[in-house]
C-alpha cells in the first residue's frame, strides 16, 4: 500500500510541475492620444516563473549464476545455493524545477531464486541436500536514491533525502567513505545505493563546503525506513542516538584536487560512540596519468580479533563454550593509539582508451601473521568441534565472502571485506573490442599470503539498450599458506579458504 501511495503522489507532482503559470499580470494599453517618438522595440522574452522537465531513464535486468561449492574446504557450503537467479527492474526519474529544483529517484523491484545444494555429511563425503527455494532478496524493493535538492543561491543548495556521496579519490576501494554501503570492487561504478541525509552545500569560487548529517536507519521494511536515529521506548535496545556527522571542504590546488573531511559518529556504521576521524583525498593528472591518494586518520579499532585461547584446540573451545567466554572481542575499541587506513594509486589512460589502473591499500588495523594463524586453527576446528557437539562458527569469516547482499538488500557481485593490513587493486579495461565488445580484468590480492582473487569479464553491447556480460570470480590460493594446527597439512590463505571453488555469471541488461 506504502509502494502505490508514493507513486500516486510521484504521478501528483509531476502533473501539478506541467500545469502552465496562469497567473501573468494583464499588459496596460497606452492611450490613443499618446505620440509615438520611436519604434516599438521587440518585446523581451519573459522567463516562466518556473518550468518542468521530467527525465526517466532505467533499465531490466536478468542474472543467471553457477557456483562450484567447495565441498572439500574447511568453510560449510550448505547454505550455499549453486545455482540462482535474480532479476531487476530498475528505474530513475528526475524531475526537474528550473531554475533551482529538483527531484531524483532510482528504485529496484529484485526478486530472486536459489537452489541445488551441496554439502557434506558427519564422514566427509558429499552429498546433495534438498532442492529448497531460497527466500526473496529482502527488500524487494529497494530505494537506491531518492532525494529532493533546491538552490537558494548559486552559492547554496540543501539536498534531503537518500543519495551516494562519495569524497573520496580512490576507485576500487574508499577509506573515507563511512556513509554508504560498500563498494564491488570489481565493478565500482555497479553501486549506486546511498544513505538517508540531509546535505548543506556552499560551491564558492574559490572552494567548495559540504555539511551532511545523516541519522543511522534501525529498522526498515521493504527498504522504507521505520525507526531511525533512536529506538522507541518498547523496543529500546539502548538510549543513545545514532548517527554520522560529515564536512568537507575541497580546492582546486596548483592542478592538485585537494579534499578535507572531518567525520563525528556515534554507534553509527561501527561501535565507535563519539568518534571524530579526520579524512583527506589528493589527486594530480600527468597527461594521461591521474595518481592519487586517500587516508582515513583514526584512533582505536572496532575489528574483531579470535580469543587465542578458544581456539587453539577443541578442549579451548569447550572450555570457553562452558564459561560463555566469546570467541572474538574488539580489544582496539578504547585504544589511543592512531590506526590510519591509507589507499595510494594511479590510473593510465592509453591513446585507444584503454584503462590500467593500480592502487595499494594499508590498513594498520588488519589482522597480522598471529591473527591470521587463530583464524586458521579456528577453521581447523569446525569438523571436530560439531563431532564434540560444540559450535566453533561463531568467529568473523565463518560465513561466505562472496554473493551476499548490501545492506540495503540489493544483492551486490562481490562482497570484499578486507581483514589484513596489505592489499593490491589491479584493473584494466579495453574497450572496442571487435568493435561492439569491452573486455575487463580485476585482480585483488593479499599481499601477505599472495593469494588472489581474479575477475575476468566480457560486455557486448549487441546494440544501444542492449548489454550482454559474461563473468567469472575465481579465489587463487596463495603460496606463502598457514597449516592449521589440528589438520595438519591443510593450508590456509585469504582468498583460498572460500567456500566456493569458481563462480560464474550470465547478465543480459536492457536500457529504456
Amino acid at each position: 500500500m506504502s509502494n502505490r501511495l508514493f507513486i500516486a503522489a510521484l504521478a501528483l507532482a509531476t502533473a501539478a510541475f506541467a500545469q502552465e503559470d496562469a497567473g501573468a499580470a494583464p499588459v496596460e494599453r497606452a492611450p490613443e492620444s499618446a505620440v509615438v517618438v520611436a519604434p516599438l522595440a521587440e518585446a523581451p522574452t519573459v522567463e516562466p516563473r518556473f518550468s518542468k522537465l521530467v527525465d526517466v531513464t532505467g533499465y531490466g535486468m536478468t542474472r543467471t549464476q553457477f557456483t562450484r561449492a567447495r565441498t572439500w574446504g574447511l568453510l560449510p557450503t550448505s547454505d550455499l545455493p549453486q545455482l540462482q537467479q535474480l532479476v531487476e527492474f530498475n528505474t530513475q526519474v528526475k524531475v526537474s524545477v528550473r531554475p533551482r529544483s529538483y527531484l531524483s529517484t532510482d528504485i529496484s523491484l529484485v526478486g530472486s531464486w536459489g537452489g541445488f545444494y551441496r554439502g557434506v555429511d558427519a564422514d566427509g563425503r558429499e552429498v546433495a541436500l534438498a532442492d529448497k527455494a531460497s527466500p526473496q532478496v529482502q527488500p524487494l524493493v529497494s530505494i537506491n536514491e531518492l532525494f529532493v535538492s533546491h538552490e537558494f543561491l548559486p552559492e547554496l543548495n540543501l539536498l534531503i533525502g537518500k543519495k551516494r556521496i562519495v569524497w573520496g579519490t580512490g576507485l576500487a576501494f574508499n577509506p573515507t567513505d563511512l556513509l554508504n554501503p560498500r563498494r564491488d570492487p570489481t565493478d565500482p561504478t555497479f553501486q549506486r545505493s546511498g544513505v538517508w541525509l540531509a546535505q548543506v552545500e556552499a560551491p564558492l569560487s574559490f572552494a567548495t563546503f559540504s555539511l551532511v548529517f545523516a541519522p543511522t536507519v534501525l529498522k526498515q521494511t521493504a527498504g522504507i525506513p521505520t525507526q531511525v536515529l533512536g529506538y522507541p521506548a518498547f523496543d529500546q535496545k539502548d538510549t543513545q542516538l545514532h548517527y554520522q556527522v560529515a564536512a568537507r571542504a575541497y580546492a582546486l590546488i596548483l592542478d592538485t584536487d585537494v579534499t578535507l573531511m572531518g567525520f563525528f559518529g556515534n554507534r553509527s556504521v561501527d561501535d565507535f560512540e563519539a568518534k571524530p576521524r579526520v579524512g583527506l583525498a589528493l589527486s594530480h593528472v600527468f597527461g594521461a596519468l591521474e595518481a592519487h591518494l586517500e587516508a582515513l586518520f583514526q584512533t582505536g579499532s572496532t575489528r574483531e580479533v579470535l580469543n587465542s585461547a578458544c581456539v587453539k584446540d577443541v578442549m579451548g573451545a569447550l572450555q570457553c563454550s562452558i564459561a560463555k567466554t566469546p570467541y572474538a572481542t574488539k580489544p582496539g575499541l578504547t585504544s589511543d593509539e592512531l590506526r590510519p587506513k591509507v589507499l595510494v594509486g594511479g590510473r593510465y589512460q592509453f591513446a585507444d582508451d584503454s584503462l590500467l589502473s593500480l592502487e595499494y591499500l594499508y590498513q594498520h588495523d588488519g589482522w597480522n601473521q598471529d591473527r591470521y594463524q587463530d583464524f586458521a586453527n579456528a577453521l581447523g576446528l569446525i569438523p571436530e568441534g560439531r563431532a564434540a557437539g560444540v559450535d566453533v562458527t561463531n568467529f568473523p569469516g565463518a560465513g561466505a565472502l562472496f554473493g551476499v547482499a548490501s545492506s540495503d538488500g540489493l544483492p551486490v557481485r562481490f562482497a570484499f571485506d578486507p581483514r589484513g593490513r596489505h592489499y593490491a587493486f589491479l584493473t584494466y579495461q579495453k574497450p572496442r573490442v571487435f568493435e561492439d565488445f569491452t573486455l575487463s580484468a580485476v585482480v585483488i590480492a593479499n599481499l601477505r599470503d599472495l593469494s588472489t582473487t581474479v575477475t575476468p569479464s566480457l560486455i557486448w553491447s549487441a546494440t544501444d539498450w542492449l548489454n550482454l556480460s559474461l563473468l567469472a570470480f575465481v579465489p587463487v590460493p596463495g603460496p606463502d599458506a598457514l597449516a592449521v594446527k589440528t589438520q595438519q597439512g591443510t593450508p590456509i590463505t585469504e582468498f583460498g579458504i572460500t567456500p566456493f571453488a569458481f563462480r560464474a555469471m550470465f547478465e543480459a541488461r536492457a536500457f529504456f
